[in-house]
């Protein structure tokens, strides 16, 4: 069975990546060109008689107009290299440095790169086989049209890619594109019926256990679920994985524990190891906590004295307000992996809500103490997650972030009017909680 975790994570640095897309398109591009070449020699040797309106232009001409095509089309190119390179430096300044992935994951970009190069890719590759002796005296007409509609269709992706860039880079769109990707992150956490009812039928006590060490240094950026639980059945053992994806691992550290009534054999140390992917930096693949770190980037740097964008922080709140309202109704997996016969095979670290919760407020709140409207916000967040949820440790998480708040709004310099807001709203959140969080 394949390493689905490691294909995960090529497919990830493929898709995030400003060569792929563009290469494929070039490489079609070229394949296309010679096509129409050969289609043009079938109209040479009186295959196709029904087009003669397209090989009416002197072959002088067609190369002039190929040559200038070419130079036209380079010249976009680097042009929109270019503003790609700016928009990538006015996201990392504005929004921060991690935030280029998510702006090398667009496809649009990608897309308008790679046809403006593939054209200049096809008009090198006509211009060629024009100037082979074996094509002399064969006209192109059908290369020749494919190119000027091709040429005239990278004119709307210019226009389309200018009104791209200028959305792309607006606070709004970033944090919403965000917001999904947090969303995204956090669904695989959902614990559905099925693994909420199986039992674990493993043996309380095992004779044998094995230490697997982590081969390198890094952060753990996935996990094969799928592949450890086979791994698990196949030798009937129990994993315990002391690990999620996020955390930082050192080389030698102990990565997973592996029990058994058995002897244990030395591949499983490979194996186990086999399944996790470690690399030099966080990934939101399965990393929830890393994609709401994004926006609690965006947040930090907002409320920051040289950008002082208080409403883009307050636009933060509400995303992760509404992320956490979602969160806060869900069964979280407990990390239990069963067989098919119910035995516990696979155990891992699990999230919950409180650490999720502590990821989404902590930071902006303690950057927030100066700023009135994003600390009324924040208390405005914990009143609306408090109303949609009656969860005690989603109520106990509300109160130790109001008490926090609270206990800012102290070093903090409040009008009379602010005051008031502030304790009406603190007031609402401490009638919505349950009696047992107060106690």
């Amino acid at each position: 069975m394949k390493n689905l975790a490691r294909l995960d994570k090529l497919f990830d640095s493929i898709k995030t990546s400003f060569w792929f897309v563009p290469l494929l398109m070039v490489v079609t591009s070229i394949t296309s060109a010679w096509l129409m070449v050969w289609i043009d020699h079938a109209q040479a040797w009186g295959a196709l008689d029904w087009l003669p309106f397209l090989y009416q232009t002197d072959q002088s001409t067609l190369l002039s107009l190929l040559n200038t095509i070419a130079a036209s089309m380079i010249t976009v190119t680097s042009i929109a290299f270019s503003i790609t390179i700016v928009t990538l430096t006015l996201a990392s300044s504005q929004f921060g440095p991690r935030l280029i992935r998510n702006f090398m994951d667009d496809r649009g970009t990608q897309v308008v790169l790679g046809t403006f190069i593939s054209i200049f890719s096809y008009c090198v590759v006509l211009i060629y086989s024009m100037s082979l002796d074996s094509n002399q005296g064969i006209k192109m007409g059908l290369a020749i049209i494919w190119c000027l509609l091709a040429t005239l269709f990278s004119v709307i992706v210019l226009i389309y890619f200018i009104h791209h860039v200028a959305r792309s880079i607006q606070a709004d769109n970033v944090i919403n594109e965000l917001c999904e990707e947090i969303n995204h992150a956090i669904e695989p956490l959902f614990c559905n019926e099925q693994t909420s009812v199986l039992q674990n039928k493993a043996d309380s006590s095992f004779s044998y256990t094995l230490s697997v060490k982590a081969k390198q240094s890094g952060y753990l950026q996935l996990l094969s679920n799928d592949k450890l639980l086979d791994v698990a059945t196949e030798h009937d053992v129990l994993i315990e994985l002391n690990w999620r994806p996020g955390d930082l691992i050192n080389q030698s550290t102990e990565l997973a524990s592996v029990k058994s009534l058995t002897p244990i054999t030395s591949d499983l140390n490979n194996a186990v190891n086999e399944c996790c992917v470690i690399g030099s930096n966080r990934t939101p693949i399965q990393d929830p906590e890393y994609a709401i770190h994004q926006m609690v980037e965006i947040a930090v740097r907002a409320l920051s004295p040289g950008v002082n964008d208080p409403y883009t922080a307050i636009t933060c709140v509400d995303k992760l307000c509404l992320v956490l309202c979602n969160l806060s109704n869900q069964k979280l997996h407990a990390g239990q992996y069963f067989d098919q016969s119910g035995r516990l095979r696979l155990s891992r670290k699990p999230y919950d809500f409180v650490g999720l919760a502590n990821s989404a407020f902590d930071q902006i709140r303690q950057y927030a103490v100066g700023s009135v409207a994003v600390t009324i916000r924040l208390l405005e967040s914990l009143e609306r997650i408090a109303l949609v949820s009656d969860k005690i440790d989603v109520h106990r998480v509300i109160q130790r972030q109001l008490h926090a708040i609270e206990q800012g709004k102290e070093s903090a310099q409040y009008t009379e009017k602010d005051t008031k807001d502030f304790v009406k709203i603190a007031q609402n959140v401490k009638t919505l909680l349950t009696v047992e969080t107060l106690n």
